[in-house]
């Protein structure tokens, strides 16, 4: 007897294998979304920080407030002491972006060096 086809065992264990594979590759794209949507955070996050920092540069100013996208600012300026000489000419100032993500409040900061104005040095 030549029979032709497969049995119900194969048939089974074919669909088993298929249905394995089809949730991995979810996984995977699924994986693949998240990871797209934390760059994007990150990036605009970088966008923001950027464009406080060049305002910061025209005329600094220590303070806090939101962007209207749900990311929040912080800015700190303070005199920068070398480790070398005693006493410096410049400030610092930090640009910190802060924004709330699934599971965990995630944020960046930046800080540059800046000549200081005769006043601001004390």
């Amino acid at each position: 007897m030549n029979n032709k086809g497969f049995t119900l065992l194969e048939v089974i264990i074919a669909i088993a294998i298929m249905g394995i594979s089809v949730v991995m590759i979810m996984q995977l794209f699924s994986g693949g979304l998240r990871s797209g949507r934390v760059s994007r955070d990150y990036t605009m996050a970088v966008i923001h920080a950027k464009e406080k920092m060049e305002e910061m540069l025209i005329s600094p100013a220590a303070g806090a407030g939101d962007f209207d996208d749900n990311y929040k600012w912080q800015t700190e300026i303070s005199p920068y002491i070398s480790a070398e000489k005693g006493d410096s000419k410049l400030i610092k100032i930090s640009v910190k972006v802060s924004w709330d993500a699934p599971g965990k409040d995630r944020s960046i900061e930046l800080a540059t060096l800046k000549a200081a104005p005769e006043e601001r040095i004390k």
